[in-house]
């Protein structure tokens, strides 16, 4: 075992510097494969309908990232840190001996007077030397380390083919493999992989279910209607009303400690949700009810002025590339079908309708933004942070929320996130937006959003580990289908993710363990 070429004496980390380096490195290149893969998933279907233009997203995706990282992603850091794996197997105790003047390293001493730290007394001239202490041994600095490197090299390869995958279950598949590489089977938390496991199939079609029922509300309330126009004002706000509680109370239970929302118990945070949702409900019923639809008409004026100008110089609409997928069939008189034929009957969508649904888009994609910026980021920062502190302090366990250093890296994090968005996250979007369903528009766009965002919700507060980027996936597949059966849908495309989706576990898992062993020759 690698532990035995280190003696562990209070400043032993100091060796260990240049480790630390490679992993600031790698966790790097994870957040901007992160940035380049699942941030696209708040906003890909906003880009796709035209919601928001791609530097809009950019920029908003930017400032809501880090606000969710800072304000929120430390408790998803802790969380992550301590999950998977028992990791009191990488405990190492270190016993001075007075004989020798050296630190002996020891099964066990029950008088460990400290949790690491090579700030210790003893190092300074003249001090009284330090019995016992317990560190996090080296071999665990090294399966993190590796780990990052697994999963950067996992998300950006998806990138660059325009998969979304999960940088949670690589970063799991990753961790398990290195520890698995240096310790065995000691310590893995395997019903907690297989939970992981079995999530990868429950929530795309939880998510799926949810939006999809979301666009048949939508569909029977507004688009089989006459005058769809008016009924998607009638109802925008009331639809506003459900997206903020559902966003806001996903963030306000169990939040931000510097904002003491962490004090709200469930009750009081859906009490607050609810009250804002009403707000927005009442803003947009009575101050706003005229500014809501003359901004719709504004857009609708807008969009018609620029097809007819393309239209004049001769360019053809653009259609999809993807031959699998075709425009659904509008059946004659539709208006008036059965009620039940609507549930796989194309019913289309009427373009100023769809810019009612403008501003719900918008609101939906900026909080699955901040949620994501607070849950996701933790998975390049639990490792980093991980190796961090045990280079601090000897310890790697010790507790993260209260430090400073922690929000500094999740600040760190998110900047790389952004500018992976920035570089590489337009390829995925393109896939999301135009290559997996056929018309993506602010209702559809609102409708996966909201089931994304409320599954996320759902499972979070179960204890179910999921993964943004599979919900939003799902949904986007299920409310295809809602929309028009399996005609506007790419199962080819859909068959290709979930290739990649399969190989998360393995290609993160081999690239970490061939990390762990070029590492170890540096060691």
């Amino acid at each position: 075992m690698l532990d035995i070429l280190i003696q562990y004496a209070p400043n032993w980390t100091e060796h260990t510097t240049w480790l630390v380096i490679v992993a600031f490195v790698f966790a790097f290149f994870v957040s901007y494969g992160m940035g380049a893969n699942d941030s696209c998933n708040d906003w890909g279907p906003a880009v796709g309908a035209g919601t928001v233009k791609l530097y809009q997203a950019y920029i908003l995706s930017g400032i809501l990232n880090v606000a969710g990282a800072v304000l929120l992603g430390y408790k998803v850091v802790e969380t992550l840190r301590t999950g998977i794996i028992e990791f009191s197997i990488f405990d190492v105790y270190a016993q001075y001996n007075h004989t020798t003047n050296h630190y002996d390293t020891v099964d066990f001493c029950g008088n460990a007077t400290m949790v690491g730290g090579w700030k210790a007394p003893d190092i300074l001239p003249g001090a009284t030397p330090l019995e016992c202490a317990k560190y996090t041994s080296i071999d665990f600095m090294l399966t993190q380390t590796a780990s990052l490197a697994g999963v950067a090299c996992f998300m950006i390869l998806s990138s660059c083919y325009k998969i979304p995958v999960s940088a949670t279950h690589a970063i799991v598949g990753a961790s398990v493999a290195t520890s698995f590489y240096i310790r065995g089977n000691v310590g893995i938390k395997w019903g907690e992989i297989i939970s992981i496991v079995v999530s990868w199939f429950i929530s795309p079609v939880i998510a799926g279910i949810i939006a999809g029922s979301m666009y048949y509300v939508v569909k029977y309330s507004v688009l089989i209607r006459q005058d769809t126009f008016k009924w998607a004002l009638r109802l925008c706000p009331i639809f506003m009303c459900f997206t903020l509680v559902v966003n806001l109370y996903a963030c306000i239970y169990d939040g931000s400690k510097y904002l003491g929302l962490d004090k709200l118990n469930a009750w009081e945070a859906l009490l607050v949700s609810v009250a804002i949702g009403v707000a927005g409900w009442a803003l947009l019923t009575f101050p706003l009810k005229n500014w809501l639809p003359n901004r719709a008409k504004r857009l609708y004026d807008k969009e018609t002025i620029k097809m007819q100008k393309r239209l004049e110089s001769g360019k053809a609409p653009k259609g999809s590339k993807i031959t699998d997928m075709r425009e659904p069939e509008v059946a004659e008189n539709i208006k008036e079908l059965p009620w039940y034929k609507y549930l796989w009957a194309y019913v289309p969508e009427d373009r100023l309708t769809k810019k009612v649904f403008n501003t719900l888009q918008i609101v939906s994609s900026s909080m699955l933004s901040f949620t994501h910026g607070a849950n996701d980021t933790g998975n390049t920062i639990s490792p980093l942070l991980a190796i961090w502190l045990c280079y601090e302090s000897g310890y790697a366990f010790g507790n993260a929320e209260t430090r400073d250093d922690t929000q500094l890296l999740l600040g760190y994090g998110s900047l790389a996130m952004i500018v992976g968005f920035v570089t590489l996250g337009h390829r995925t979007i393109k896939l999301l937006a135009h290559e997996m369903t056929v018309d993506m528009s602010p209702i559809s766009g609102f409708c996966i959003e909201v089931g994304t965002a409320f599954t996320v919700l759902i499972c979070v507060k179960f204890g179910i580990p999921i993964s943004s980027t599979h919900c939003t996936v799902g949904a986007v597949v299920f409310v295809g289908m809602a929309k028009s059966t399996s005609e506007g849908v790419s199962f080819r495309t859909f068959r290709k993710i979930c290739f990649f989706w399969l190989l998360c576990f393995p290609m993160s898992a081999i690239i970490g363990i061939f990390t762990t062993m070029i590492l170890q020759q540096f060691i």
